[in-house]
């Protein structure tokens, strides 16, 4: 009986283990996030290309009050930041050489970034979908004990992405740091990939981390910082974006 024991131990050890990405589904699908939300974020995103083509160039800050509630979402930006952008645009149109990087940062600002970042169950669950679970580890974070989820993600790309362009991701991996109620409190995906046309070849590489915070029956991210950079076509560009959440 006790030579049995040591298998059917390991065995459900493995199991329990295997299943890391069932128990993380389980415990996110929970949170569906109908409890309202009033935040603030503040966003700072950087660009630059340069080659044949394009020369670009800036970093700008943005800073809004969001509210969501039964209603829907609220975003506001205060009147100081849109009046900034107004003034660098009359100064670019003086001078195309200035550059107008508060209106290129509230630009890229998307409504629907803004609703993922408090409800950031939905996008989790979306990326477990298409994740196979590596590894696992123990470990400790910001002073809390964790386990160390490293996932391969195989996203679904368009028939042309493969067959036109040769889209290929030659790594594409997250790793999520895990608290004991299955609840993600960071996770970082990193993606390296190659596209091309014909003769003609290009590199990618981008990198998302997010810091989470459970708050409510919400996923909240406090701080999403994601980069990329990218060569090819006679082309070399590299960008960041920083967002920061605080909740009132």
């Amino acid at each position: 009986m006790r030579r049995l024991a040591a298998p059917v131990l390991i065995f459900l050890s493995l199991t329990a283990r295997a299943d890391v990405v069932t128990d993380m589904r389980a415990a996110v699908s929970q949170l569906h996030a109908t409890k309202p939300i009033h935040v603030s974020i503040d966003v700072q995103r950087s660009r630059k290309n340069e080659g044949r083509f394009a020369n670009q160039q800036f970093t700008g800050n943005a800073s809004l009050d969001v509210v969501e509630d039964d209603a829907g979402l609220h975003i506001t930006f205060p009147r100081a930041l849109l009046d900034r952008a107004d003034r660098e645009s009359r100064e670019h149109t003086a001078d195309p050489r200035k550059q107008t990087p508060t209106r290129a940062a509230v630009n890229d600002t998307e409504a629907t970034e803004i609703a993922d970042a408090i409800n950031f169950a939905p996008p989790f669950l979306r990326l477990l979908d298409t994740a196979t679970r590596l590894s696992e580890t123990r470990g400790v974070r910001d002073g809390r004990p964790v386990r160390i989820v490293v996932l391969k993600i195989t996203p679904k790309l368009l028939p042309e992405a493969t067959s036109i362009f040769s889209v290929k991701f030659t790594e594409d991996k997250m790793t999520v740091w895990l608290g004991d109620d299955n609840i993600p409190v960071a996770a970082e995906r990193i993606q390296r990939g190659t596209a091309g046309f014909l003769f003609i070849k290009g590199q990618m590489t981008s990198r998302s981390s997010w810091t989470f915070t459970h708050y409510a029956d919400r996923l909240v991210v406090l701080r999403d910082d994601s980069s990329y950079a990218g060569s090819g076509f006679g082309q070399k560009g590299e960008g960041r974006s920083v967002q920061v959440v605080s909740v009132r």
